[in-house]
């Protein structure tokens, strides 16, 4: 049927809804003829356009609110833009959230950090170095104490190290009542030592270096400095004029660094690369000695000999902790010996004990913060533009994402390189060595990085607490004299270096601090902090190490460094009188404050509406049947104001049989549960009152106790327009400086005054009445204008009438 012929008939009768309900807005309908009909009311076109346009706002609402609520967890001062004086509560709450999160990140790192290193790490530092490094040789001629490892001077030195303190500490083979050990290969009982120990040597070739003319026929060897160019490969000893394939003493042979992760030695001379001439050592003290011997009666060390360096690594299973240790032996061109040594201890195992997973998951937790805050920055460089990159703190936000990417990277990169390289290190061949350099070194490095990432991460704190004037001071002051700083630095580092320059020059050659102009530049700095050595200056030279070291502490101690202190000192008393009538952006403490109070106005408002209640059920009942029915509810209920959906929950909660009524056990029940819930919050209410440890003023200033009153200090209670004592001293100076300034001007007119009445008497004697009139009421009128503007001279303007009539 046409849908003109339907208008003209009589409406069919609603047709029935559907019984199969449908999920959400959508239940009943029907179309019947293309009219879609709703609970069996027709739905015309415009209104199903409606209806869908509804659905589609309802949609995109959620949308919306999706979005928002994912914005909130980016939300940021520069991300909102928010102006602090027109939004001065959003501003406070974006700061206080970024600062919570920020320092909940802070945390975390510093958890991972620290779960990294630990005191015990010093502890077996100390203990190796107790074994290798402190002891001193002993010299039997003498029957006294020979040099330390920090002093052997001498070839023959190392080889008495080597049989006497290095044996010792390789190998503890006897309990102190010289029973033997079971179980060998530790030092000091607890530490593994991993595989054998290995030294190997590097050597320069002959001919190395030039020899001048003159002495060419007397000289006819000569052993440069140590450089790869100038490293000697060839065999000697007990394999010289042999090929490498054919010597068996892998000692007297060139072996070359077939390490992939191979790393470079540094020592107190030059850098040595992991190839030389290697000896490993066996597993026992006896066999240790007699290689020891070997070495020596072959002219292990020759004259191109320049370093000596005895690897090994130990493990100590009580701490879960790795040692790797490099004794370095250097015999330099200039002969004699100069000895250093590294201890890297380093925790390569990471996840063992319960704490140690603990940490795992603070990892996890920083990786996921490390990506919250690379969206962060991500979104406000879109916001802010190159804008950005104007602020330092926003810089330092980059610099401390890029090192944490690093750690996140390398943490990753070296758990999967100890689960692959520890096993073919630790292998079943005894007399392979075990090469922890690589591992110890980057791992060393890693914990490196990581401090300098949080040593950033808490610099950082001082872009969430700048809204502290006192917080201020020191970015401001710096700020300020920023200019004469950087004017003032080139006036004192052309002095600085001037002196670094002649000390080396002058000294070098005589006093280990000045030997190199780096080292210089370090004692110079020494001496501003008061330590140096005037004995080794004088001693260098009787007159210029005196007069150096005195005018250099005259010129950069008493002048240049007072004026730096004088160019702090002023900027900074100049910032703090700015500061000083500056009002903070918000306190923290007001903020708290305002928390307080709505917090305790919310459990005000709870207790008020449990108390309301508990009084409507105590009138609902109007028959006095002890039976509420359900309309005798509502009708109370809804006399104060509750709206119907909420007086309906509260009755169907208790209404246990649904019969709309309740009874006087259903009753006790409301009853009972009413009384729990207001004694829970008036605990909350004494518990904030406790915890805050403050009382509205209100209730200080209007409460009706005189007891409570009487205990109030005076000046508790103020009005709400009090003012601060600093506004009141302000206040007070201008009002000073503006009755100074009202004194002068009144001064000014009585000067004026006299000199009139002066002039109308000279004018008087001199026998002018005409004009002396007309003089006269000029003055008058003059002397009028003045007294009218200052209401003081009144009385002296009637004095002056009387005085003009009696004339």
């Amino acid at each position: 049927m046409p849908y003109e012929n339907q208008q003209n008939q009589p409406s069919p009768s609603p047709p029935p809804a559907y019984t199969e309900g449908t999920p959400g807005a959508m239940e009943s309908e029907l179309y019947i003829d293309g009219t879609l009909y709703v609970d069996g009311v027709p739905i015309g076109q415009n209104e199903k356009q409606k209806r869908l346009g509804k659905q589609n706002q309802t949609v995109e609402n959620q949308c919306k609110k999706a979005l928002g609520f994912v914005r909130k967890l980016w939300a940021t001062q520069q991300t909102e833009r928010i102006d602090r004086k027109k939004h001065k509560n959003r501003y406070v709450q974006t700061t206080i959230r970024e600062l919570i999160v920020y320092m909940a990140f802070l945390t975390i790192l510093s958890i991972v950090v620290f779960g990294m290193v630990s005191t015990n790490m010093l502890v077996l530092t100390q203990a190796l170095q107790n074994v290798f490094i402190n002891p001193r040789l002993f010299d039997p001629s003498s029957n006294k104490s020979g040099p330390s490892f920090q002093t052997l001077d001498r070839m023959d030195d190392f080889w008495r190290y080597m049989t006497d303190i290095a044996a010792v500490g390789f190998y503890t083979e006897q309990w102190y009542n010289k029973e033997n050990i079971s179980d060998t290969g530790y030092i000091l009982h607890e530490n593994r030592l991993l595989s054998v120990v290995q030294m190997r040597q590097k050597k320069v070739r002959n001919n190395s270096c030039v020899v001048a003319d003159d002495f060419k026929e007397e000289i006819r060897f000569c052993y440069n400095s140590y450089a790869p160019v100038y490293e000697d490969k060839l065999t000697f000893g007990l394999c010289e004029n042999l090929d490498p394939e054919n010597c068996s003493s892998t000692a007297f042979k060139y072996t070359p660094s077939t390490s992939w992760f191979g790393l470079s030695t540094t020592g107190e001379v030059s850098v040595y690369d992991q190839g030389g001439f290697i000896e490993l050592f066996g597993l026992t003290k006896e066999t240790f000695l007699e290689e020891i011997q070997k070495l020596k009666d072959n002219l292990w060390i020759t004259r191109g000999t320049r370093a000596i360096l005895v690897d090994f690594t130990i493990y100590n299973a009580n701490l879960n902790l790795f040692c790797q240790v490099q004794l370095i032996f250097e015999f330099p061109a200039v002969g004699g010996l100069i000895t250093s040594s590294i201890f890297r201890t380093v925790k390569l195992i990471r996840y063992v004990h319960t704490f140690d997973y603990f940490v795992l998951g603070c990892e996890i937790l920083f990786i996921l913060f490390i990506l919250y805050y690379t969206i962060e920055e991500v979104l406000e460089i879109r916001y802010c533009k190159l804008s950005y990159f104007k602020s330092v703190m926003n810089c330092l936000d980059i610099v401390i994402i890029m090192l944490s990417y690093v750690c996140i990277a390398f943490n990753i990169y070296r758990q999967v390189q100890v689960d692959s390289l520890l096993g073919a290190l630790l292998e079943n061949d005894q007399h392979h060595y075990s090469d922890f350099t690589f591992l110890c070194y980057w791992q060393h490095e890693f914990n490196i990085i990581s401090s300098i990432t949080i040593f950033l991460a808490w610099i950082k704190v001082f872009k969430y607490i700048s809204f502290n004037k006192t917080m201020t001071q020191l970015s401001e002051t710096l700020a300020k004299c920023a200019r004469d700083i950087s004017g003032f630095a080139i006036m004192f580092f052309i002095i600085f270096f001037a002196y670094a320059q002649l000390g080396y020059l002058t000294f070098g050659v005589q006093v280990e601090s000045f030997r190199a102009l780096q080292y210089s530049i370090y004692t110079l700095f020494l001496i501003i902090l008061g330590i140096f050595d005037f004995q080794s200056l004088q001693q260098a030279h009787r007159v210029l190490g005196p007069l150096f070291f005195l005018t250099y502490v005259f010129f950069v101690f008493f002048v240049l460094l007072n004026m730096f202190l004088a160019i702090i000192n002023d900027t900074y008393i100049e910032v703090k009188a700015e500061l000083r009538n500056k009002k903070n952006e918000f306190e923290i403490s007001d903020f708290v404050k305002r928390g307080y109070a709505k917090m305790r106005e919310r459990l005000t408002v709870k207790r008020d509406r449990i108390a309301d209640i508990r009084k409507a059920l105590s009138l609902a009942d109007l028959n006095r049947d002890k039976i509420l029915e359900f309309d005798e509810w509502r009708l109370e209920m809804k006399s104060r104001g509750y709206a119907e959906e909420e007086i309906e929950t509260i009755f169907a909660k208790y209404d246990f049989n649904g019969d709309r009524i309740l009874d006087e056990n259903e009753q006790r029940a409301l009853r009972n549960d009413l009384l729990r819930q207001n004694d829970a919050v008036l605990r909350e209410i004494d518990q904030l009152n406790l915890s805050n440890n403050i009382v509205p003023k209100d209730e200080q200033c209007t409460s009706g106790d005189p007891r409570r009153k009487a205990s109030t200090a005076p000046g508790k209670c103020l009005p709400a327009n009090e003012v601060s004592m600093e506004e009141y001293q302000d206040l007070a100076k201008r009002l000073d400086s503006m009755e100074a300034s009202v004194g002068v001007v009144l001064t000014k007119i009585d000067n004026v005054s006299s000199k009139l009445d002066t002039y109308e008497k000279v004018k008087g004697n001199n026998g002018k009445d005409k004009k002396h009139n007309r003089t006269s009421d000029a003055a008058i009128d003059s002397r009028e204008n003045y007294e009218f503007s200052d209401p003081i001279h009144l009385s002296n303007k009637r004095d002056f009438n009387s005085d003009q009539s009696t004339a």
